[in-house]
């Protein structure tokens, strides 16, 4: 969760994290974070935050006042807060290829390495827990962030079924085992067959 990544690899050999922005198809990224660039700590603490803050500029903000004071957080915020803890929380930290998350102008993908303890439906569905990091899930709890409730996945689902999105698409990959979440972030006829093909 701390420390430095020059640190955390001697117990984690293949520790990576990954945030790419792709606003130009024509170009590999337009910008890119990596856990392992030296220019600062590389850690899942800083890493989600430095993630969550890029990603949170591009989501539309409808101006809204509470006790005076103007209220710049919505549900789909909240709902991408959950899905980068959970991608840390749930990565196989020993796993090949790291955690990837790509950010492009229609749709997000998060992916890391290690298959779901739970199937699919059970994961959609809500109701049971099994985090593969107990640490990192109690760390998270105490940023108020994620609850141990099994509420996180189906919570997504609820607020892009709000919002009139495209259902966000989960999907386990084998050798090497990986979990990948598609969020796609707008009303477009075919954007539910969007989806990171440099995960494939």
């Amino acid at each position: 969760m701390f420390g430095y990544e020059h640190e955390i690899v001697k117990e984690f050999p293949n520790y990576f994290l990954e945030y790419q922005e792709h606003e130009d198809e024509s170009a590999r990224w337009t910008d890119r974070i990596i856990s392992s660039s030296g220019d600062w700590s590389g850690n899942v603490y800083d890493f989600y935050y430095r993630v969550y803050n890029r990603i949170a500029q591009e989501i539309k903000t409808p101006f809204k006042l509470a006790g005076g004071a103007c209220i710049d957080d919505t549900p789909v915020h909240k709902a991408l807060r959950e899905a980068i803890a959970n991608c840390l929380i749930h990565a196989n930290h020993y796993g090949r290829r790291g955690i990837v998350i790509h950010r492009r102008p229609s749709h997000i993908t998060i992916a890391n390495p290690g298959g779901l303890r739970i199937s699919i439906d059970e994961a959609v569905l809500g109701g049971i827990s099994d985090p593969r990091n107990q640490t990192l899930i109690k760390l998270f709890n105490l940023m108020e962030i994620g609850e141990r409730s099994g509420s996180g996945l189906p919570g997504i689902f609820a607020v892009w079924k709000d919002m009139k999105w495209p259902e966000p698409a989960l999907e386990e990959q084998f050798n090497p085992d990986r979990t990948v979440l598609s969020l796609v972030l707008r009303k477009t006829s075919d954007s539910a067959k969007t989806s990171d093909k440099t995960e494939r």
